[in-house]
């Protein structure tokens, strides 16, 4: 089983956990923190020590908002100075932290890039489904 850490500005991590929550029913089994208006880049990095058991060996999937802000850059330098198995995500939605919740108990590097795949996935132009939708139909 592997570890998650969901890294995000403002209050959104806390929002995928609250999310998380009311989808299960029951309190999920990942770490988050936030990069508060103020913070640090040091401050950021301390949350981040802060969030994590570093010394367990369980692999670590973090899982970040935006590949080019500070909880990317701030993740990317913690990382580098452990010797912690992991995984950076950037780009994060509600389908890829569901998913990869549900497959936590999976062989982590199998699962990254299915992981990547499901994000990519769930964006979804729905003019075009329903349009899509309504020609199908329309032909039968």
């Amino acid at each position: 089983m592997y570890e998650i850490l969901v890294i995000t500005h403002g209050a959104l991590a806390q929002g995928y956990y609250n999310t998380m929550k009311m989808i299960l029913g029951e309190k999920p089994e990942f770490s988050y923190c936030s990069l508060e208006d103020g913070d640090s880049s040091e401050k950021l990095e301390k949350k981040i020590k802060e969030s994590v058991n570093w010394k367990s060996g369980s692999e670590l999937l973090v899982l970040v908002d935006i590949y080019s802000g500070s909880p990317c850059r701030s993740a990317i330098t913690q990382l580098l100075s452990s010797e912690k198995k992991s995984y950076l995500i950037a780009g994060i939605s509600l389908p890829l932290v569901m998913e990869a919740y549900a497959q936590r108990n999976q062989d982590l590097s199998d699962i990254v890039n299915t992981l990547v795949s499901v994000a990519k996935e769930s964006v979804i132009n729905v003019n075009e489904e329903l349009i899509r939708s309504k020609c199908n139909v329309e032909d039968e």
